[in-house]
C-alpha cells in the first residue's frame, strides 16, 4: 500500500488567517515548509484500487497538487466541514473518469451529505455534466470496497459519529478525543498509524494532545506513527524542543506528518 498525506492541518489550516506567529510566518514565506498544512485528508493506493479519505475545503487543490490521478471511492470519517465541504468538487474526478462515485462512511455522515448536497444524489441533476453523481453506503464494522477490506474504528470526537479506519497494516484516525471501548484494540498489530494530535493542550474537548497521542501509540505498538490534524502551536522545525518543554517523551518512531508525504505500508 502507498499512502499520500494530502492534508495534515486542523480545521483552520496553517497559516491561520491574520496570524503572525512564527509557525504561520514560516508556512507563508518558505516554499516547501512542512508547517504549510491544509485540512486533513489522505489518499490510499492498494494495488490498483485508489481510496480517497475525506473531501475537505482544500480537496481539489490537494488532488491536483499531489497528482492523484484516480479515485475509485471516497471514505468519510465524519461530517464536520473540514472533512466534507469540498464534496462538490468530486465533479472533476467523476468527469475525468466518466463514472459515478461510491462514498462510504457513518450513517449520520451519509445523511448530512445527502441533505447538504442533495443535487449530487439524483441523476436528474446530473444531465448537464457539471455535477458528480454520488452512490452512498452507510457502513459500520468491517466492509469491502473494490476488494479492499476496511474496518471502522469508532471514536469520540465532539458530538458526531466519527470513524477511524484500519486497512490491513495501516490505521488512520484523524479526529479523536477518546477511543470507545474496544476500539483502540482494533488497531493493535498495525505497522503504520496516522493519529490525531492537535496541540500540546490535553484539555481540548475534541482532539488528542501530543501527550495523549503518544499514550495511545504505546498501547497500539505500531512500528511507525505519524501525527496529523495539527494546529499552528506545533512547529515542525522545533517539534523535539516543544515536546521537551511540555514534558512529552517522544518515541523515536513517532513523527509529524506533512502535506505531500508519501508513506509505504
Amino acid at each position: 500500500m502507498q499512502m499520500k498525506i494530502l492534508g495534515s492541518g486542523t480545521s483552520t489550516g496553517i497559516p491561520e488567517y491574520l496570524c503572525d506567529c512564527d509557525t504561520c510566518q514560516d508556512a507563508r514565506e518558505n516554499p516547501g515548509s512542512k508547517n504549510l498544512r491544509t485540512r486533513p485528508s489522505m489518499h490510499l493506493q492498494v494495488g490498483e484500487v485508489n481510496l480517497q479519505f475525506d473531501t475537505g475545503p482544500n480537496f481539489l487543490d490537494q488532488i491536483d497538487r499531489h497528482r492523484v490521478e484516480k479515485i475509485d471511492a471516497v471514505i468519510y470519517t465524519h461530517c464536520h466541514a473540514d472533512h466534507i465541504s469540498g464534496t462538490n468538487d468530486l465533479v472533476m474526478p467523476c468527469r475525468k473518469q466518466k463514472m459515478d462515485m461510491p462514498i462510504y462512511g457513518p450513517e449520520e455522515t451519509m445523511g448530512v451529505l445527502q441533505k447538504n448536497y442533495d443535487y449530487m444524489f439524483s441523476k436528474e441533476t446530473y444531465a448537464g455534466g457539471g455535477v458528480a453523481h454520488l452512490l452512498p453506503h452507510a457502513v459500520s464494522g468491517r466492509f469491502v470496497v473494490e476488494g479492499v477490506e476496511l474496518e471502522c474504528v469508532p471514536v469520540q470526537h465532539g458530538a458526531v459519529v466519527t470513524f477511524g479506519y484500519r486497512i490491513g497494516k495501516l490505521g488512520y484516525v484523524s479526529d479523536v478525543k477518546r477511543f470507545l471501548e474496544g476500539s483502540l484494540d482494533l488497531l493493535k498489530g498495525v505497522d503504520v498509524l496516522v493519529l490525531d494530535a492537535l496541540s500540546f493542550n490535553p484539555k481540548h474537548p475534541t482532539h488528542f494532545s501530543v501527550g495523549e497521542a503518544v499514550e495511545a501509540v504505546l498501547h497500539v505498538g505500531a512500528e511507525r506513527t505519524y501525527l496529523t490534524h495539527m494546529m499552528h502551536r506545533i512547529d515542525d522545525r522545533f517539534f523535539s524542543e516543544q515536546c521537551a518543554e511540555n514534558g512529552v517523551v517522544l518515541p523515536d518512531h513517532v513523527q509529524l506528518a506533512y502535506d505531500g508525504q508519501v508513506i509505504e505500508v
